[in-house]
């Protein structure tokens, strides 16, 4: 540039004294000063520091590269680690969507064990000993209660319990059962309040020792029923409830085959 412009004419443009740019010219040591106005004048950056990475964003990212990503012909490299992550990500969000519906699908499967739809129509499919669990239908308006209880005895055409066939009485028939939640402590510790109950509605012989529901004036209750000098009575597992006859106007609903929450089996 000095070579070609002169001496003179290029100390004049960039104000520096034409002995210091001889000087320069000559290989001598110059000012930092110097440096900064010939930078200047030539439209360069004058810089004294540590070296400086160049940045990614001004970096041309090959043609080629720039194909494969999908990404258009001027991005730059910043463009390409951005894709390349996003994608990372992705992959990563499908994997967890996989696994998210795993889980669902487990899920499903096992709320269909634990509250299903009865079957279409009135009928239920006999269930047989070597299957796993039973499908009971739950009567959510009827309480089996000491004194006072619904007298509504409705199965839920939406809502099954499923019990374990072992847990269930030897002679059960489980599509003769409805379950139903007790309340009140008369049973106790037999049965608690809010246990469920699986009433046979097969099963309406009174027997002697045994937990039948059994529809009252009072209501629903659970008892079990002692034959005492010729009379049936209706009898608490709990003391502090005395024991009555059976009247004419009662009625036995069926016995009870199973109790929960804990799965607890009459023989």
């Amino acid at each position: 540039m000095i070579e070609t412009e002169g001496l003179r004419p290029f100390a004049l443009r960039t104000g520096v004294p034409l002995g210091q740019l001889r000087s320069l010219a000559d290989g001598r040591d110059s000012r930092s000063t110097t440096l900064e106005l010939i930078a200047s004048a030539l439209g360069l950056e004058f810089y004294i520091g540590p070296v400086r990475a160049e940045s990614a964003t001004q970096r041309e990212l090959p043609a080629e590269i720039a194909e494969v990503l999908d990404l258009p012909a001027d991005a730059s490299v910043a463009d390409a680690v951005g894709a390349i992550h996003k994608d990372a990500m992705a992959a990563r969000l499908r994997a967890g969507i996989g696994r998210v519906q795993e889980l669902v699908d487990r899920t499903a499967a096992a709320a269909a064990l634990i509250a299903a739809p009865a079957p279409s129509g009135s009928s239920r499919v006999p269930l047989r000993r070597d299957d796993a669990v039973a499908m009971i239908p739950v009567a959510p308006d009827v309480r089996l209660a000491a004194g006072t209880g619904e007298v509504a005895f409705e199965e839920s055409s939406e809502v099954s319990i499923a019990v374990a066939a072992a847990a269930l009485a030897a002679w059960a028939r489980p599509e003769r059962l409805t379950c139903v939640r007790a309340v009140g402590d008369s049973m106790r510790p037999t049965i608690r309040d809010g246990d469920l109950v699986a009433v046979d509605s097969g099963r309406t012989d009174p027997l002697d020792g045994q937990l039948f529901a059994v529809r009252t004036d009072a209501g629903l209750v659970v008892k079990r029923l002692r034959l005492t000098a010729g009379r049936w009575l209706l009898t608490s597992d709990n003391p502090a409830h005395a024991p009555r006859p059976v009247r004419e106007d009662d009625r036995i609903l069926g016995q009870i085959a199973w109790r929960g929450p804990q799965g607890r089996r009459d023989g």
